[in-house]
């Protein structure tokens, strides 16, 4: 069984951040969501109970993601946890998508996926700041995005140009993007619910499964 570190009391700590894809927008009582879902696979795979705290919004965009992570509260859960888990970009995608849709300005679309790549990348920067002071390892894994309108073929185009440019920020140490694209891709209405945009539970766990494929290095 691979050694881990005591990080609250004797249990390591899992911080979850983000958007309505972390709070479980679309889950049921009895059908957790991905959040959950993460946990109780460290859990099986550690073999060991593990703390988690979530610090999410429905409707959270990524600027607002970097701002909780100055919160005391936050930031006192990142420098202490083991595994992270972060969906952003979902909120600013959506936002760039719809006004794209209404006005067929692409270069705007295309300024709004580098901006919110480049606030991600902030976002990674700032948690391995404030992670600076543990010399534990922990590791992060980052959520790309499905498409939520995979009746308009031409989201499909932009949501690759997404996900591409975050694909490069796995350049960054200990940090995984989990590909729920490619995951998702050809059964999106059969994993969303019946707002076109959440996951339902079979989402969450094909999100999860995906998260948990890339493994817990460098913690293990």
């Amino acid at each position: 069984m691979p050694e881990m570190m005591s990080l609250m009391g004797d249990r390591p700590l899992y911080v979850a951040l983000g958007d309505s894809l972390t709070v479980g927008i679309g889950a049921t009582f009895f059908q957790p969501n991905f959040v959950k879902l993460y946990q109780h696979s460290i859990e099986y795979y550690f073999r060991q109970p593990v703390e988690r705290l979530s610090f999410a919004k429905n409707g959270a965009t990524s600027e607002q993601i970097l701002e909780q992570l100055l919160h005391p509260e936050t930031t006192h859960a990142v420098a202490n946890a083991s595994f992270i888990t972060l969906t952003a970009g979902g909120n600013d995608m959506l936002h760039a998508s719809r006004k794209w849709l209404k006005t067929g300005n692409q270069a705007e679309l295309s300024e709004s996926i580098q901006s919110c790549v480049a606030t991600i990348e902030e976002i990674l920067w700032t948690i391995f700041e404030i992670h600076a002071s543990n010399p534990q390892k922990f590791c992060v894994r980052v959520l790309n995005l499905y498409n939520p309108m995979p009746q308009i073929r031409e989201t499909y185009f932009w949501l690759e140009q997404y996900n591409k440019q975050l694909a490069s920020l796995e350049r960054a140490p200990d940090v995984k993007i989990a590909d729920v694209y490619h995951a998702f891709l050809g059964n999106e209405p059969m994993l969303l619910t019946l707002d076109h945009t959440h996951p339902n539970p079979l989402g969450y766990r094909i999100m999860a499964d995906t998260a948990v494929h890339l493994g817990f290095e460098p913690v293990s």
